[in-house]
């Protein structure tokens, strides 16, 4: 089916990023995971701000360059704003290091951020445009060659060198590099007789302005509970921290992201060619989907959490890790769910400015909360602050969704799923599996052919169905 043909992209990349978790938290000690979350969530901030407008562009009004012939004028005009904006960011870096009087060990390291972020931008505007044209086959293979470059460059500096944070950052870029070579020939063709189109830049910059902000506006809340876990609680804390949520939120929002990398292309495409009619359709279909996968894996998670911090983490982690994942998970969950989809309404109607209504309350909560808990409960305390404010954040973006574009829930199609999910957590809770690798793989298997067999059975989704008549979610403008 359309939705699944893309999983491979992100379901690659999350084992990678997995994997590059077990070996960093047995090749760094706490401290020094925590200095490259710290420099991290930095560059990432900035990225958002900065950034992030240019792939947003290719996403929104690639479909609608391609009908008008103006693709190659699209595809100059963001590269350049690429360009200007990494001019930005280093001399921005430069300034700021030299104003703030950067320790030269933390300052080496945020220039290296710095760069590795650029890289990155540019390697996710050719994964966006092939993204956004649907081909599937050359996203795939750029995604998952950047992941797997990237976490297999950083485990040999950090393993074999001893290069600690900068090899994590070293394979990054590394990764992200190889994708833009193997895309240059592309990248040739796609600029090849455009030319700046100012009309373009506007209308993109009109269309992602409000959601650089709001993204801008969401890591904040990401990336602030890890700068005051840094502040109240120490580097030692962060590492901790920063391995729990990273653990739960490549876990849980696989589904999300596995389904979501196709269905936001494929919900443009409709609305750009049939309309709010045709969108809504396609809409309910994606959803569908994704509330019978996401649920179950968002339980067995749960579920399985100190197995997972078992496995994943190094044993300098593990036990405080165990502790943080079933909060982490339902936090991502809500995240998830609002953000690859609801959230979908404002981009498609055009109304991006409406995003900060549901970001500016919840990352005033967020802080304020983590300025109350981490001095208290310590860093759980920076967890039930993120829950808080995804739960507003969610409860606002359906009030805005309600407004602007209904879209549908499947709340029928929902229930079912959940009394599945329960019923497959309860037999997982009951029966003893090893807290090692096998026990894990044995939990997975467990609940994959418990939860498969009542989703195939009853139906969920029209999954046996699409198995049995080999049908696919196609888009909508092809079904009508």
């Amino acid at each position: 089916m359309a939705l699944l043909a893309f999983a491979p992209g992100y379901l690659v990349p999350m084992l990678a990023t997995l994997f590059g978790i077990y070996a960093f938290t047995r090749i760094l000690s706490p401290a020094e995971y925590g200095d490259y979350a710290f420099v991290m969530s930095i560059m990432l901030l900035v990225q958002s701000g900065l950034l992030s407008w240019i792939d947003m562009g290719a996403k929104r009004f690639f479909e609608r360059a391609t009908q008008s012939g103006r693709v190659s004028a699209m595809c100059v005009t963001l590269y350049l704003g690429l360009l200007i904006c990494s001019v930005g960011l280093l001399i921005s870096c430069t300034v700021g290091l030299h104003l703030f009087r950067v320790p030269p060990g933390m300052a080496a390291l945020l220039w290296l951020a710095a760069v590795a972020i650029i890289a990155k931008e540019a390697s996710t505007l050719s994964k966006t445009l092939e993204l956004a044209a649907l081909s599937r086959s050359r996203y795939v293979l750029l995604e998952c060659t950047e992941s797997l470059i990237g976490v297999s460059v950083g485990v040999w500096l950090c393993w074999y060198y001893g290069f600690g944070a900068n090899g994590i950052l070293w394979g990054i870029m590394a990764g992200a590099l190889v994708v833009v070579a193997l895309d240059a020939k592309y990248i040739k063709s796609r600029l090849r007789n455009g030319s700046f189109n100012l009309d373009m830049q506007k209308q993109v910059l009109m269309f992602s302005a409000p959601i650089c902000i709001s993204f801008f506006v969401e890591f904040i809340m990401s990336s602030c509970d890890r700068l005051m876990v840094q502040f109240f609680l120490g580097s030692h804390e962060l590492g901790i921290y920063a391995v729990a949520y990273s653990i739960a939120e490549r876990s849980v929002s696989a589904v999300f992201m596995a389904l979501g990398i196709a269905s936001y292309p494929l919900v443009v495409r409709a609305m750009e060619r049939g309309g709010v009619e045709a969108a809504i359709k396609q809409a309910r279909q994606n959803v569908e989907v994704l509330i019978a996968i996401a649920l179950p894996a968002w339980g067995g998670f749960t579920v399985a959490s100190g197995h997972i911090a078992t496995v994943l983490a190094g044993p300098a982690y593990a036990s405080r890790v165990s502790g943080l994942l079933p909060l982490a998970g339902v936090a991502v969950f809500m995240y998830s769910i609002r953000v690859h989809y609801y959230s979908h309404a404002q981009h498609l109607t055009n109304k991006t400015w409406s995003l900060l209504a549901a970001s500016c309350p919840a990352v005033l909560i967020n802080v304020v909360m983590n300025l109350v808990l981490l001095p208290q409960v310590g860093i759980i305390g920076a967890i039930w602050a993120r829950l808080a404010s995804y739960v507003v954040a969610l409860g606002i973006s359906l009030w805005l969704c309600r407004r602007q574009l209904p879209l549908p829930f499947p709340v029928w199609g929902a229930t079912r799923a959940l009394v599945a999910t329960l019923a497959m957590c309860g037999v997982l809770t009951a029966l003893d599996f090893a807290n090692n690798t096998l026990g894990l793989v044995e939990m997975i298997v467990v609940g994959a052919l418990f939860y498969g067999t009542i989703a195939l059975v009853f139906d969920f989704a029209g999954l046996r169905s699409m198995l049995l008549t080999r049908r696919s979610l196609r888009p909508v403008s092809n079904l009508t």
